[in-house]
């Protein structure tokens, strides 16, 4: 069909933007695919922060001079999501200037681990290039950091120098990596340059330690107005910070009592840290090859059963390959995550991370229970499953693929908990007990992420709580508290996610013809993007509307 002017100069803008906008964030072109900014770190001086600003202004403009009427369904579902991002990051910019305030973002970690875990043109230079700039630009960092040293979180800066201190032994190890092994020919040479990395980020550890920390005082809550506006431009949920706490409490109560129940069943009482501590003496042995392949026996068996039961179609072209968790991540990822693949990855290869066990009570974290629920949460159905489905969509556009939101792929990996749990996958008692448990905890998520951020809820009190109503240690607790520090309204994406689909899945149910792969072939159609939006464009607003009603009805 012949694209009318409105339609063209839309699809011209967007390829204009993006074109500017991955200037300012190279990593977020590798992590897409889109080539030609390899060579490049993020940069964050003045000239390109206000460079950055105007291109946020000028694109607001021109797709409010836009007929939106005129657009595709698929441009204007693009159109909204683009729109609200750039205000999101033009208001971000505006309102509190992250370079004075957090340090964890100056960190090139991430920008190098990408070129080695991805397919990248030119990876040697690029690869080169990005090292040789990290001791000035750690240094330049310095620059910002030294004018408000008070206002920078004291937990973001002691986050920040233990990644340091685990970042500088990723680039020493650099080179014994096997895909730089099979990359370069002459990995040796890059030893100068990783060297000079590693030292540079081992000062910015002490001058974390040394010259931040003795004066950072600052808080790390975005406010509630903020808050609000990522819950409905980010996640398009249509609610506040108060809706949304409600909701959690709700919730929470609800899973407990349920919890309670079923642990009553299996023992008689209903002590939840007993039977925890019964299905957690179930492991594999300490071995990293024995618990890597424990992992793998099961990712394998979870992907058979879902083929077997035709659950939802599975990609022909993808790969997962289960690897330890580098070592300037373990500190975020005290178990097991996933990396998925860009989008122009011709194998579409993800990455299971396992971080090795340091301790006893860690092994316990990797019990035969825990580990299938999470190869269903992170492989099959789970995320590797939606995000390879998602790039190998022809209509998943930049707009999608750069702004995920914790609604779907997280609300879609917990919903698949519950759908292996209902078709046999997950058939024993105890897999429903661990599965009741941890969304009790993404329940609890929600509540103090409306509180971290909007009410005044400080680390210490929060962890109490994690550590008295999940029966978590203390720095179990601190460790996933870190994150949502420093990411609000992602921790509520859990659980929020999983509850709409359900709903969801129940007012499609009651439709003539329904069937459940078709079901989840459509929900997966769209991207990654706001569940919101993922509904309106695939099955309707007037079915969105009576979901979220139902959902956040009191």
């Amino acid at each position: 069909m012949q694209k009318n002017t409105t339609q063209e100069s839309f699809d011209s803008l967007l390829k204009q933007y993006y074109n500017a906008w991955f200037r300012f964030h190279p990593e977020m072109a590798v992590h897409v695919g889109v080539s030609g900014y390899e060579e490049s770190l993020t940069p964050f001086d003045d000239e390109a922060i206000g460079a950055l600003e105007s291109l946020n202004c000028k694109i607001l403009s021109s797709l409010d001079e836009l007929n939106y009427s005129e657009l595709t369904d698929a441009q204007q579902l693009d159109y909204t999501i683009l729109n609200n991002a750039a205000s999101i990051e033009l208001s971000e910019y505006q309102d509190r200037d992250w370079r004075l305030y957090a340090p964890q973002k100056f960190l090139p970690l991430e920008a190098i681990h990408q070129l080695v875990n991805r397919p990248v043109e030119n990876v040697h230079k690029a690869l080169k290039y990005r090292l040789e700039e990290i001791p000035e630009y750690l240094r330049s960092a310095k620059m910002y950091l030294n004018q408000q040293p008070e206002i920078i979180p004291p937990s973001w800066a002691r986050d920040t120098a233990q990644a340091c201190e685990s970042g500088a032994e990723y680039f020493r190890n650099l080179l014994h990596n096997p895909v730089i092994l099979h990359k370069f020919e002459n990995p040796a040479r890059l030893q100068p340059v990783c060297d000079a990395a590693a030292h540079a980020i081992e000062d910015f550890a002490k001058y974390m330690h040394q010259d931040i920390l003795p004066q950072a005082k600052g808080d790390f809550a975005c406010g509630e107005a903020h808050f609000n506006n990522l819950l409905n431009k980010s996640h398009g949920l249509n609610i506040n910070a108060q809706q949304l706490h409600a909701f959690g409490e709700k919730l929470f109560k609800e899973i407990l009592i349920e919890i309670e129940e079923l642990t009553s069943s299996l023992d008689g009482d209903k002590d939840i840290d007993a039977q925890l501590d019964i299905i957690r003496q179930q492991h594999p042995e300490n071995a990293a090859q024995a618990l890597m392949n424990a992992y793998r026996d099961r990712i394998q068996a979870a992907h058979a059963f879902v083929v077997e039961k035709d659950l939802v179609t599975v990609p022909e072209k993808q790969a997962l390959k289960v690897v330890e968790t580098p070592l300037f991540l373990r500190h975020e990822i005290p178990f097991a995550a996933y990396d998925e693949p860009s989008y122009k990855d011709e194998a579409q290869q993800g990455y299971y991370y396992v971080t090795p066990v340091r301790s006893e009570g860690s092994l316990l974290e990797h019990n035969w229970t825990s580990i299938d629920l999470t190869c269903v949460h992170e492989a099959f159905p789970g995320h590797h499953l939606q995000f390879v489905t998602a790039n190998q969509n022809p209509q998943n556009s930049l707009p999608r693929m750069l702004n995920a939101s914790s609604t779907f792929y997280e609300g879609w990996a917990l919903y698949c908990e519950d759908l292996m749990q209902e078709q046999g996958f997950l058939d024993k008692p105890e897999h429903k007990f661990i599965m009741l448990r941890d969304r009790l905890w993404r329940a609890l998520r929600i509540i103090l992420d409306v509180e971290l951020h909007t009410q005044g809820l400080g680390i210490e009190e929060a962890a109490q709580r994690m550590c008295d109503d999940l029966g978590f240690d203390i720095d179990q607790a601190k460790a996933d508290l870190s994150w949502y520090t420093q990411s609000p309204t992602v921790p509520m994406g859990y659980a929020i996610g999983w509850a709409i689909i359900k709903e969801l899945r129940e007012v499609e149910s009651q439709k003539e013809g329904f069937s459940l792969k078709s079901f989840h072939d459509r929900l997966l159609s769209v991207g990654s993007c706001a569940l919101p939006f993922v509904i309106k464009y695939e099955f309707g607003d007037e079915t969105w509307d009576k979901v979220r009603d139902k959902v956040f009805s009191s």
